[in-house]
């Protein structure tokens, strides 16, 4: 369970190794955010990305960062147990679109600044790996939207793993995702290994690449999906293979 507990780790060692929250947004010219009394978008939403690599490599859902221009990341604030319900100020850090897989939903981020942070090794798991029913948990901030920027760890089980119509691997587990958790990683409690980069809500029309018609029986799934986190593992090797000149 040490990896679960370094993904959980409040330490400033740790901070942000633990969980970088990313805004696909263009940097404020401050970093004082204001009150919602018309001075600037202070509902400027928060998601999710997880820290993969030493380096400053990170992983999401490629459909969250737009055209991947202005992206910043904000490490989540962990200095109180109980944390403000909006945070007024932030320390953005710069980061750029590395590579992304439109297909499978997976895109690669890196922070400007060259550094070194200490993280556990072999923080990647495999849903290969993993039986059906085992215990998951996933991190987000599931309601930046209404301006509640804190953390949340949520828990879920592995409901099965299928393929979409394009083949791309899913896991499938028994919660409903909120907006704000897309991309955010899906947890193996048991190895303390991210699995998987959370999709959204499953949608089993959208699975087998047909549209909703008007006379489909209506779905509301308490259903989420992720994509296979080795979608991410393969556009993290292939960057660090040419950045070697292997």
């Amino acid at each position: 369970m040490e990896y679960l507990q370094s993904l959980l780790c409040s330490s400033r060692r740790g901070l942000i190794a633990v969980l970088l929250l990313l805004c696909a947004c263009t940097p404020q010219e401050s970093t004082q955010q204001k009150e919602a009394d018309g001075e600037g978008d202070s509902s400027q939403p928060q998601k999710p990305i997880r820290l993969v690599y030493p380096d400053g490599y990170l992983l999401t859902a490629a459909r969250i960062l737009g055209n991947g221009e202005n992206l910043v990341v904000v490490p989540p604030s962990s200095d109180e147990v109980f944390t403000e319900l909006t945070r007024k100020e932030v320390s953005p850090v710069p980061a750029e679109l590395i590579a992304q897989d439109k297909e499978r939903d997976v895109a690669l981020v890196k922070l400007k600044p060259d550094m070194k942070i200490q993280m556990p090794e072999g923080i990647l798991g495999s849903a290969e790996n993993e039986a059906r029913g085992v215990m998951l948990m996933s991190l987000g901030v599931p309601f930046g939207y209404y301006r509640i920027h804190s953390v949340f760890a949520t828990q879920s089980i592995l409901s099965g793993r299928i393929k979409s119509h394009t083949g791309t691997k899913l896991l499938i587990f028994d919660r409903r995702v909120q907006y704000g958790e897309i991309g955010g990683p899906l947890v193996s409690v048991p190895s303390g290994r991210v699995i998987g980069v959370i999709g959204g809500v499953f949608d089993p029309l959208e699975l087998v690449g047909k549209e909703t018609s008007a006379d489909a029986y209506p779905i509301n799934p308490d259903l989420s999906y992720a994509s296979s986190i080795e979608y991410g593992a393969e556009l993290l090797n292939r960057t660090l293979r040419e950045s070697s000149g292997a």
